[in-house]
């Protein structure tokens, strides 16, 4: 769709855009000439920060999950001696 969004971490900061004293989130549907330059250095870089944004996580798997991971490796390292020596 190609929508620009971005998080903003205060709702005070939304309400000072549209006259009000706070508002959880706006939209725009009309600008003005004269802002519309600077209206889109923003979507560019609202873009690059939220849009593009595709990595998700690490890899890093919690303690407990390593823990548990490791008990099922050596189970199933155990079995493959014991079938093994049969």
């Amino acid at each position: 769709m190609g929508v620009a969004y971005a998080i903003v971490s205060v709702k005070g900061r939304l309400g000072a855009l549209v006259h009000q004293k706070t508002a959880t989130c706006v939209c725009l549907t009309g600008v003005n000439p004269e802002d519309e330059a600077a209206l889109n250095s923003l979507q560019e870089s609202f873009t690059t920060k939220y849009a593009e944004n595709k990595k998700w996580g690490g890899g890093i798997m919690g303690l407990k999950t390593q823990r548990k991971l490791s008990i099922r490796a050596a189970a199933i390292a155990a079995e493959k001696a014991k079938r093994a020596s049969l």
